[in-house]
């Protein structure tokens, strides 16, 4: 994938609320990883199939997502032309459209070759997780702050010497109490590659942010929310 200074080519990646330099540095990162991806809480609205076969409203849908910064064969990478060596981790290209979509769809084609794995029917794969409401999107978002590798929002990764004190924890907050968390959803999100967004600022998770900031002092508010109220 070709990004340069038009990093609004990162198709499926939502990047409202976030400034210029900070994706650069996040995408020069995530480049020079192995892993080459991270995850991100993707919203959309409900679809019209969806809304007629299941009948309610056009209402957002948040979801886990995964970004992946693997080159697609979609575009022609320009690379600079003073650029020189074969490093291009840390280095963000412009890049511009192939002649033919028959080119495209030849390319694609020989790139699966290299990654894609044969269908078995006996693996399963998870989805995304799909949250059922905006409080739920700011507690999973706590838990993996204080369980990343390098705690945010001002924790210190050392608030609690157990799964179930971390538990007892979010359900001091009443509201949290209708959330599922067990010790094997809590495992999960350890370790993920996430880049931490500040959670909507709804009601209910500004009550949740003021509830841990009476428990934990030196939590940061300003980065567990978002600065404004576009929801």
């Amino acid at each position: 994938m070709g990004i340069g200074s038009g990093i609004k080519a990162t198709t499926g990646f939502q990047a409202q609320g976030y400034e210029k330099a900070e994706l650069e540095t996040l995408f020069k990162n995530t480049l020079a990883s192995g892993e080459k991806f991270f995850e991100f809480t993707q919203r959309r609205l409900r679809g019209a199939r969806d809304v007629f076969k299941d009948g309610g409203h056009v209402t957002s849908i948040l979801k886990d997502q995964k970004f992946r910064l693997f080159y697609d064969n979609r575009r022609i990478i320009i690379a600079p032309k003073d650029f020189t060596g074969f490093d291009m981790s840390n280095v963000l290209f412009d890049s511009r459209p192939l002649a033919t979509k028959n080119q495209c769809a030849s390319l694609r084609f020989f790139a699966k070759l290299t990654y894609t794995l044969p269908f078995n029917k006996f693996l399963s794969r998870r989805k995304g997780s799909v949250y059922k409401s905006f409080l739920e999107v700011g507690v999973r978002n706590f838990l993996k702050g204080y369980l990343s590798k390098e705690p945010c929002f001002g924790l210190r990764g050392n608030e609690f010497k157990r799964v179930k004190d971390l538990i007892a924890f979010i359900y001091g907050f009443t509201p949290a109490k209708e959330l599922r968390l067990s010790f094997s959803s809590i495992s999960n999100l350890k370790y993920r590659k996430i880049i931490f967004r500040p959670v909507p600022n709804t009601k209910e998770n500004i009550a949740f942010s003021k509830y841990i900031k009476s428990k934990i002092s030196y939590f940061e508010e300003s980065l567990f929310l978002k600065k404004n109220n576009n929801n």
